[in-house]
């Protein structure tokens, strides 16, 4: 009940954060993100690692960027890099007054009401904002909706695993959201992602576009001028040792979507906890909390769960390795272990061998899809959840050597940035 309370008075507060709509600057690139999306502290705000990486690359390109945050984010203004507003009071009044109109008038109304009071609110926003295009991480089905009435280009950035078992774009997206409510496209990192939205996306006039990875490919490229970058890599490592080091990927969420029938304690499974603890002096532990365990109410439980069983061993780590941008963390990690987290699909990127710990990965249970890939050329391996078998694999896999897999986007982030911006100015020159 106590949790319950917490959540509730959280998200009240958060419900009344409004921007004046005045503020809304006419913008060639609108960017829409949630706290949930911001895994990074820059310059003492909170970073959407993909939205604000692209957000960075336009304005250094001379593009210019406005940022708004999703409801129901606390993080806006000041507090977030590059100033992102934030409309959630406008969206609470829809929530509330959808939950009395289901009480009056039925559940099928109250959908009505809240999809047209929705796309309504999105409508005003857009107008004095006026975008060439709009990027998200899963924008809403009613911002996109709003954009497509008004015809603006609305795309998906992708953010995480995406897998033909995936909820949202396996299942959600295909399956629930109509035709005008999908985003115009969605970008993805590489052509694995893109090939598992292949069976239903183009039917339905979603774009479906390779662009990389904008905050990875950022310290693959290492530019001068990126201040964000070079401070990063001169950050102190975690550990200063020859121990080899284990990163362990946290999620969110894990007891209501996947372990709702066990004795879970919802950041890790009994078997990894007690491994930590008997080999914390022969390997170095990382753990990295997800970027929604690092704000409100899922950080403090996890950082306390963590306390209580972790505080006073020397070989764990979890606040720096959560602070940390995760290339240099993978820099120097030897494995990786987590419960189904992407982590997996980037650290094969660095070589690095993960155990998949989640048993609805497993063939014929239902997201066995995920990380195929990488499970297919040895680079990530389903271990069970028991002490034998995660210590067996952390032996085995130690001694295992998997190369570097370089992922080249298909095409250039910046020319597709350019592309939708400056699309009129182009059919114009050409007309003339």
């Amino acid at each position: 009940m106590n949790k319950v309370k917490k959540i509730y008075h959280s998200g009240i507060l958060q419900g009344y954060l409004q921007s004046k709509h005045s503020s809304i600057k006419k913008t060639s690139i609108l960017l829409v993100r949630h706290d949930a999306d911001c895994g990074y502290k820059y310059q003492g705000r909170v970073y959407s690692q993909i939205i604000d990486s692209l957000g960075d690359l336009a304005s250094y390109h001379g593009i210019d960027t406005s940022s708004i945050s999703a409801p129901f984010s606390h993080f806006f203004g000041a507090s977030a890099h590059n100033d992102p507003l934030v409309f959630n009071r406008t969206f609470l009044r829809i929530a509330v007054a959808s939950a009395l109109y289901g009480r009056v008038f039925g559940r099928s109304r109250a959908f009505v009401y809240k999809r047209t009071a929705s796309i309504r609110a999105w409508k005003r926003i857009l107008n004095r904002a006026q975008p060439k295009v709009v990027i998200g991480i899963q924008p809403s089905r009613y911002l996109c909706a709003a954009c497509k009435a008004m015809d603006i280009p609305v795309y998906d950035y992708q953010h995480g695993v995406i897998a033909p078992d995936h909820w949202w774009y396996g299942n959600i997206l295909p399956r629930e959201i109509p035709d005008d409510e999908l985003p115009s496209g969605i970008l993805c990192w590489d052509k694995t992602s893109a090939l598992a939205l292949k069976s239903w996306a183009p039917k339905r006039d979603v774009k479906v576009r390779v662009l990389g990875n904008p905050w990875f490919k950022r310290f693959e490229d290492r530019m001068p001028h990126d201040y964000l970058v070079c401070k990063a890599l001169d950050e102190r490592l975690v550990f200063k040792n020859e121990r080899p080091t284990i990163l362990v990927s946290l999620q969110w969420g894990l007891g209501e979507h996947y372990y709702t029938d066990t004795k879970s304690n919802y950041v890790m499974c009994g078997a990894l906890s007690k491994i930590i603890k008997k080999t914390h002096q022969n390997y170095n532990w990382m753990l990295r909390l997800h970027p929604v365990q690092l704000h409100g109410i899922a950080g403090r439980e996890t950082r306390e769960y963590l306390d209580q069983e972790f505080g006073q061993l020397i070989g764990v780590e979890w606040e720096e390795s959560s602070c940390l941008p995760l290339p240099v963390v993978l820099q120097h990690s030897q494995l990786h272990i987590t419960d189904m987290s992407t982590v997996v699909t980037e650290a094969a990127w660095y070589g690095i061998p993960s155990a998949i710990l989640n048993p609805f990965v497993r063939p014929g249970e239902r997201i066995e899809t995920l990380f195929k890939e990488e499970r297919e050329i040895g680079v990530a391996s389903l271990v069970k959840q028991t002490e034998s078998d995660i210590e067996g694999w952390i032996v085995s896999a130690l001694k295992s050597r998997h190369r570097i897999q370089t992922v080249e986007p298909e095409e250039s982030l910046l020319e597709f940035l350019r592309e939708v911006v400056y699309a009129d100015d182009a059919i114009n020159y050409t007309n003339n």
